[in-house]
């Protein structure tokens, strides 16, 4: 009996390990999903070859910082946008509702605690990076690339 555990348990392990990779292995992407994929790929490499430029969006944006219904510290972001070189106008004349869809973002993250720990923290910058960047994409269109978060300072009450 002691010589036939190990083999038992090693034919439970290969059979276990069989079963987990039947069931994680990812799904195969159908033709629709390739060529949307594929799309986007040629449109990202459209935007990385055309000429850039960088707006810095105005003046800091002061966000507060609320736990439990009291400001505990003011989050202050300073901000900058990556589009075609020829944009630049329309983001200059579009900054006011930039600013306006930027401190949406920022109040909605503040409001969910997402600052109230290490904001520094690199899953925190992302979202905070993704959240605005889809903002601007609403009113200057997909040809907008990205926000670039710019300084970031906490200054507690």
């Amino acid at each position: 009996m002691k010589k036939l555990l190990p083999i038992i348990l090693i034919v439970f392990g290969i059979a276990g390990g069989m079963t987990a990779g039947v069931f994680l292995k990812p799904a195969e992407q159908t033709d629709a999903e390739a060529a949307a994929a594929a799309a986007e790929a040629e449109k990202e490499a459209e935007l990385a070859a055309a000429p850039r430029s960088f707006v810095k969006i105005g003046r800091q944006t002061i966000v507060p910082v609320v736990e439990e219904g009291e400001t505990r510290a003011l989050m202050m972001f300073e901000l900058g946008v990556d589009v075609p070189a020829g944009q630049i106008d329309q983001v200059h004349e579009m900054e006011p509702r930039l600013r306006d869809a930027f401190l949406r973002e920022l109040f909605q993250m503040s409001y969910t605690g997402a600052f109230l720990t290490n904001f520094t923290d690199d899953r925190i910058i992302e979202e905070l990076r993704r959240n605005l960047t889809g903002a601007a994409r609403k009113h200057l269109g997909h040809d907008h690339a990205d926000v670039l978060i710019l300084d970031v300072m906490r200054q507690e009450m």
